[in-house]
């Protein structure tokens, strides 16, 4: 019942998202036509890598050196950042439920048989295996020694890398009947906290050891006379940086709190289950309609706002050396300045593009929803 009245809700919520007006009678905004531009500067697809396409829960990591990904059918690659050359593929010949995680030469995976594998990343050779009580649906969190897995049921449980993965505490979370899909709101914070986003615009501060909260804070509160308009879910991951920690909630708001108090340093209203990226300046964040917005870090003050790509399926926001990443429906990846939001750089780079890119500093990674991975630098 409770996955029929999920699916009600993603939807309805499509629907009212392309709703123009009951009486036009338009049933979809139409993509932003693209303007043309003139660059700034240069942006370059270093290298691709074609692949399954992606399932929900499964999104590429880097990990030393690597960009490691898993796919529903228990294939896992492990791709040299730098040149885009395949240094393992591995054949785990289980169905996947979720993936992946890195911990040193350790993958882990979630399997369809809802078990917690932990595979040798080289070899596929598996190195132990845990019961969990319902289906990974997202990417488990390795910190320190520990590793953090959430399930459909709602339950976040932490295993010993060692020891054979023993279980060493599990907590229950109450979900409201009607949540978003959820493909990875969890973020590990070096050995001393898990970020973890919850449904009813909740964030929670993990202590992996012990699985205790170190605090909760609310992103948003939930509003409105139905249960569809009540859905206020953190679907991204937060951010921490500085002190701070960032996160954004579908129907509901961007945040940012004091990180060891979790007191509310600022929130504005805005929509998105894309996600979110941090600055020493600004917080940027894609919202449901695809407008890209500069908030003030300190303030929350709204620096500028961009509707360029406006309706154009637009990802979540990631950091390209100083510019602001982010690819659209059509898979075009666009360079926005992190001063004014204006497009400075432009690159074709395959299929329409999936998931928030992953930042790498002075390169990303982006992935296309035909599975295809691309390396993107700045020329």
């Amino acid at each position: 019942m409770r996955r029929q009245l999920l699916l009600t809700a993603v939807l309805s919520s499509s629907l009212l998202a392309g709703c123009a007006s009951w009486f036009e009678g338009n049933t979809q905004f139409k993509p932003t036509p693209l303007a043309a531009i003139k660059p700034l500067q240069g942006l370059d697809v270093k290298w691709t890598a074609t692949q399954a396409a992606p399932a929900a829960g499964f999104l590429p990591v880097y990990a030393n050196g690597l960009v490691v990904s898993a796919d529903a059918d228990g294939r896992v690659r492990s791709i040299d950042a730098l040149s885009g050359r395949v240094s393992a593929d591995v054949d785990l010949k289980r169905k996947l439920s979720a993936g992946v995680a890195v911990a040193g030469d350790m993958v882990l995976v979630g399997t369809q048989d809802a078990k917690l594998l932990a595979v040798e990343r080289a070899s596929g050779k598996v190195l132990w295996q845990q019961p969990l009580t319902s289906l990974m649906l997202e990417a488990p969190q390795v910190a320190g020694d520990m590793v953090l897995v959430r399930t459909n049921d709602a339950r976040l449980t932490g295993f010993s890398l060692s020891d054979g993965g023993k279980q060493l505490w599990s907590s229950g979370n109450v979900l409201p009947q009607l949540t978003v899909r959820n493909n990875g709101s969890m973020q590990a914070v070096g050995k001393e906290a898990v970020m973890v986003g919850q449904a009813g615009g909740r964030l929670d501060i993990i202590n992996p050891q012990t699985g205790n909260a170190l605090w909760q804070g609310a992103v948003a509160n939930p509003r409105g006379a139905t249960e569809l308009e009540r859905m206020t879910d953190v679907t991204s991951r937060p951010v921490f940086d500085a002190g701070q920690v960032c996160a954004v909630a579908y129907q509901g708001r961007v945040a940012c709190f004091e990180a060891r108090s979790g007191n509310l340093l600022w929130a504005r209203e805005i929509s998105s289950s894309r996600g979110l990226a941090v600055d020493g300046r600004n917080v940027y964040v894609t919202a449901e309609d695809g407008s890209v917005w500069a908030f003030d870090r300190g303030t929350g003050r709204n620096i500028w706002k961009t509707d360029d790509l406006k309706y154009r399926d637009v990802t979540g926001p990631a950091l390209l050396g100083r510019f602001v990443l982010v690819g659209d429906g059509e898979g075009y990846a666009h360079l926005l300045s992190n001063e004014s939001g204006s497009i400075v750089g432009r690159v074709k780079v395959g299929s329409a593009l999936a998931n928030q890119p992953v930042s790498l500093g002075s390169s990303a990674l982006m992935q296309g929803k035909d599975g295809r991975l691309a390396m993107l630098t700045l020329g």
